[in-house]
């Protein structure tokens, strides 16, 4: 058994955890349609039971979204995810042509016991089955089997709610992997798992997921995802990624995070700052309702920005699409 961060452990990791780990697999959320209604589902309101394409945080209208948000974050891989990503079958082989033209190593999750369907997947690498709540997993067998054949690498992926001695059976005789995740709590789940388990920040309770996991570590090729390895490790590295590849006037946090000056105002005064910072020579950014540049912005340029009734702000955010603030000051 290796041990990694956070209290994450392996003795087999899929080509898609190692991607992750190292921050460079892109999220691809198919859709938010599926026919379960799992209690843990940590989907978001957002997305929840609608129609939606998302890579990772970018509102995806056409191809050319996810391919910019593949170049934003350098990605060697995509994980497609849902929802129920197979209900939208068409769809899934859309970016898996995409994908395999840009050579990324592509992994899917699915609670359908996909069957004939996979000769359909051409150039998925990698399947991850969830039987919903963990009930009849002996449904996808068959599927894993299939999975194989076609060269693809297949197992189970599910989240530490209970112990089912058949997943640990079907795995080791079918040599395929194990994922056991910790439980995380959302917006959208919340309540349901605070009413059975013991809720911890974000996640369920370590010892009482510690519980469960032990006895899936009769699993030949076993892995335990952490809830906080996807925050301290997975999530952080590819907020560096990202960071890396905006421009250099951002000052990179080792979190991943951006600081600079942000500059509001209407857009007649935007256009004011534009002028002052150009003759000035500042590297900037201009977005829809803002400007972001350089937190190291001269004393006399800022006086000049807020003599034309420009509000400044020292900002921490995501480098993500949303451009999510973690913390702000005027000055």
């Amino acid at each position: 058994m290796r041990r990694i961060e956070a209290g994450s452990r392996y003795t087999y990791l899929p080509e898609g955890c190692k991607l992750c780990r190292r921050g460079s697999k892109l999220v691809l959320f198919i859709t938010g349609i599926c026919n379960n209604s799992c209690f843990y589902c940590p989907v978001s309101r957002e997305k929840i039971r609608k129609d939606v394409v998302f890579a990772n945080e970018r509102p995806v209208k056409s191809l050319d979204d996810v391919i910019e948000e593949l170049k934003m974050m350098d990605a060697e891989g995509i994980a497609i995810t849902g929802g129920e990503p197979l209900l939208k079958l068409e769809r899934v082989r859309e970016y898996l042509k995409m994908a395999k033209k840009l050579d990324l190593h592509v992994h899917l999750y699915t609670s359908l016991p996909a069957g004939e369907k996979l000769k359909k997947l051409n150039g998925l690498d990698e399947i991850r089955f969830h039987p919903p709540e963990l009930k009849n997993p002996e449904k996808y067998e068959e599927s894993i089997r299939v999975a194989k054949k076609l060269g693809m690498d297949a197992g189970f992926e599910i989240p530490a709610i209970r112990y089912e001695e058949k997943i640990v059976e079907i795995v080791n005789r079918n040599d395929a992997f194990l994922n056991v995740n910790q439980l995380e709590v959302s917006e959208s789940n919340w309540e349901k798992l605070a009413e059975r388990y013991r809720v911890v920040d974000y996640y369920v309770d370590d010892s009482e997921t510690e519980r469960i996991v032990k006895k899936y570590e009769k699993a030949e090729k076993f892995h335990y995802c952490s809830a906080r390895f996807k925050d301290v490790a997975q999530f952080r590295r590819r907020l560096i990624r990202m960071a890396m590849n905006h421009p250099e006037f951002y000052e990179v946090t080792r979190d991943g995070t951006l600081v600079c000056i942000r500059i509001e105002g209407n857009e007649e005064k935007l256009k004011t700052a534009e002028k002052i910072l150009s003759e000035s020579g500042e590297e900037f950014v201009r977005f829809e309702n803002c400007i972001e540049t350089t937190p190291e912005l001269d004393e006399e340029i800022r006086e000049a920005l807020k003599s034309e009734g420009l509000r400044l702000m020292i900002v921490e955010r995501y480098p993500t699409y949303n451009r999510l603030v973690l913390e702000l000051m005027e000055i």
